[in-house]
């Protein structure tokens, strides 16, 4: 047995991720200074506008408390915030006592793809859990992390609901697809989808959805099948000035007053707030399995560590966190920061928008968007019209990593295009996202600030023009 002698190159430990967004995210430190990475949906727009002047800026050396153990799920006081937090936005109320937190948003989904496979307790109303190899619908394109979450360890099966790629509802969610999938699925297997998630807003397209539909989808769901739904709501702030279709929360629906023992919901840091590094998530849920896999169960007939013991909010993130829920603006009894800050990112938010949309319609660059929709943080750029037309490019160092083999060549080749010099600008590949056609690209435009926004889209588009 060979045993290494040195350290494992920082290249060669990226290359053993198969999340292709979280490897590019890791890889930004060793590309060119001149490089723009707008493939990875993070949001630096709230911190360099107020956060680190009036929280981060204010916070005192630890204190001796937050060196000790805290409870995984959080605090109490923790937990009330998160809950007034979420109470705001999600305009209704929130118990405090149904949230639980855990080590980030893809933490939370995996807790909760493990505590619905434990039985509703005897007298305690509920579907049959879900076992190992159980179908998770997932409109797509979708956020690929979903596929950890579910299936490396609560081994359930990840099933894309694949949206209209052509036409005047390209890329639009109705009763119908993910009615068609769920059938097709029990067609060709036997069983019948267990679970679906939805993201609203929506990661890539960035859409809300409308109350209307929500009504249709949680009708049918909780009326003709026994799937439980997770609605991910990690990106509930993120709202531009002048949408059409307002955000409406699951815990909003009526359908959540009749069945809140099938639907649950997440919620993070990570996009609203620009603190992805913090992983830090939070499940609300009523039900009794979920409550109990959270808070952990000493009974006779089991004992179980709390699920988030193993991706703790731990007691730095209580302490910042705390500091950050607590702090406020003009001095103490005045608005909270977090209001302020929610209500400030929204204007910068909408100001990034219009920029950067302006900027993709000068430059000639299509994206798909109805006027009236809600961005959130995302353009889903429309670039069929390049795929097969190849040129040679000019050299860069190839990535210590591979794309997803199901990706299509032409995309693959147009990505690597627009990565390497001069361009430099690093977009997501939408088959990375289970996009049912190649040739679209997710561009993250709270990235950066705007102008480097709009920087990055003169590069690419004069790129693209060599194309033509």
């Amino acid at each position: 047995m060979t045993v290494p002698t040195g350290p494992i190159e920082p290249a060669e430990l990226i290359a053993r991720i198969p999340d292709f967004e979280q490897a590019l995210a890791l890889h930004r430190d060793q590309e060119p200074p001149t490089a723009i990475n707008l493939s990875v949906a993070e949001n630096v727009l709230v911190y360099e506008d107020s956060m680190q002047k009036r929280v981060f800026n204010e916070i005192e050396l630890l204190p001796e408390t937050y060196i000790q153990y805290k409870r995984p799920y959080g605090e109490d006081r923790l937990r009330q915030e998160v809950a007034a937090l979420l109470s705001k936005a999600f305009e209704v109320d929130v118990a405090w006592g149904d949230v639980f937190g855990a080590g980030g948003v893809g933490s939370a989904l995996e807790c909760l793809a493990f505590a619905l496979q434990d039985p509703p307790k005897t007298g305690e109303a509920g579907p049959p859990p879900l076992k190992e190899g159980d179908a998770v619908l997932l409109p797509a394109p979708y956020w690929q992390g979903f596929n950890w979450s579910f299936e490396q360890r609560p081994k359930l099966t990840c099933v894309p609901v694949p949206l209209p790629t052509e036409g005047p509802d390209r890329f639009r969610l109705t009763l119908d697809a993910i009615r068609d999938e769920y059938f097709r699925y029990y067609r060709v297997h036997g069983e019948y989808p267990r679970l679906l998630v939805l993201t609203n807003p929506q990661n890539p397209l960035g859409v809300n959805y409308g109350k209307q539909l929500l009504d249709e989808i949680y009708a049918w769901v909780l009326g003709e099948t026994e799937m439980h739904i997770i609605s991910d709501e990690i990106y509930a702030h993120s709202q531009v000035d002048g949408v059409r279709v307002p955000f409406t929360s699951a815990l909003a629906l009526e359908a959540y007053g009749r069945a809140w023992n099938r639907i649950h919901v997440v919620w993070g840091f990570a996009k609203d707030f620009g603190l992805s590094g913090f992983r830090t998530g939070f499940v609300v849920s009523k039900y009794g399995p979920v409550q109990r896999a959270m808070l952990g169960t000493s009974g006779i007939e089991e004992k179980k560590n709390p699920m988030s013991w193993f991706t703790p909010v731990d007691s730095l993130k209580h302490y910042v966190l705390g500091e950050l829920l607590e702090a406020t603006v003009n001095g103490p009894g005045a608005e909270l920061y977090t209001s302020y800050a929610m209500r400030r990112y929204k204007e910068l938010l909408s100001e990034s928008f219009v920029k950067v949309r302006e900027r993709l319609v000068t430059r000639g660059i299509e994206f798909v968007y109805t006027e009236g929709d809600n961005p959130a943080q995302f353009f889903w750029l429309d670039l069929t019209a390049y795929l097969g037309k190849r040129k040679e490019k000019e050299p860069c160092s190839p990535l210590p990593f591979t794309p997803p083999n199901e990706m299509d060549p032409d995309e693959q080749w147009l990505f690597e295009y627009l990565r390497c010099a001069p361009t430099e600008v690093t977009l997501l590949p939408g088959q990375t996202m289970h996009s049912p056609a190649p040739g679209f690209f997710r561009l993250c435009y709270t990235a950066y600030q705007p102008e480097v926004v709009c920087t990055a889209i003169d590069r690419v588009a004069k790129a693209l023009a060599l194309l033509k």
